[in-house]
């Protein structure tokens, strides 16, 4: 205790951004057996926001505070979670979540582990897009793909001949998975650091929870479900 009290006391003395991100505190390589700490706080933070995207308030301007409460909320559990979880399947199947270091240049990406700890730097990890960009050498999206593309067909073909004044088509679209990655990125990037309210089709947002729980699945073989229990 007395030591933890001491190397507290002189992190905060004269205290800086720089002081922060090269603290001891948070020099670590991450390794396989941290995945598991990833892949629950981020499947935990999934089901909160999933909870919290059911709650619709109607509008009114007197309650405006309280109405974009909760889509905002919703993005910021959601982005950091999908980050967590995404970055617990690269440990999870050996794969580096830490920068390379200056000097150091790997052939292919993502960066194993095995035999390359030495070459990460430990206070530093890329951003969300260089997760995005390789996961796909990861989780196999292809079953995902098809099935959004079967499932388009099948909505379209229900509701073949139905129509409503103004509306120009019936069904919303079923992206892949590239597309999905682009749109968690997006939410990452802007619901955290700008103050609006991106629209969305209820069914789109069911189809990002879907998408994260198959990412879930294929890449550490757990569900959402099974990851957000906490309590073992």
């Amino acid at each position: 205790m007395p030591i933890i009290h001491n190397q507290i006391n002189k992190f905060w003395y004269k205290p800086s951004y720089d002081k922060f991100i090269k603290s001891s505190f948070v020099k670590q390589i991450f390794v396989e057996k941290d995945s598991e700490d990833f892949t629950a706080t981020g499947a935990y933070l999934i089901k909160m926001a999933k909870k919290i995207s059911k709650k619709h308030i109607p509008w009114n301007e007197d309650r405006r505070l309280e109405i974009l409460a909760n889509p905002r909320l919703e993005n910021a559990l959601f982005s950091l979670g999908a980050e967590y979880l995404i970055k617990g399947v690269f440990l999870y199947n050996g794969y580096a979540v830490n920068k390379q270091k200056q000097g150091f240049t790997f052939p292919t990406h993502p960066i194993p582990l095995k035999n390359n700890k030495n070459k990460l730097e430990m206070s530093e990890v890329p951003s969300l897009f260089y997760f995005k960009s390789y996961i796909n050498r990861i989780v196999n999206f292809s079953k995902f793909d098809k099935k959004q593309k079967r499932t388009e067909l099948s909505e379209t073909k229900k509701e073949k001949g139905q129509k409503l004044s103004g509306i120009t088509r019936m069904t919303i679209p079923y992206p892949k998975s590239n597309a999905l990655l682009d749109y968690i990125l997006f939410k990452r990037n802007y619901s955290l650091h700008r103050p609006f309210i991106m629209s969305e089709f209820v069914g789109l947002t069911n189809q990002l929870y879907d998408f994260l729980n198959y990412i879930a699945v294929e890449g550490c073989g757990k569900s959402i479900g099974k990851l957000a229990k906490l309590k073992k």
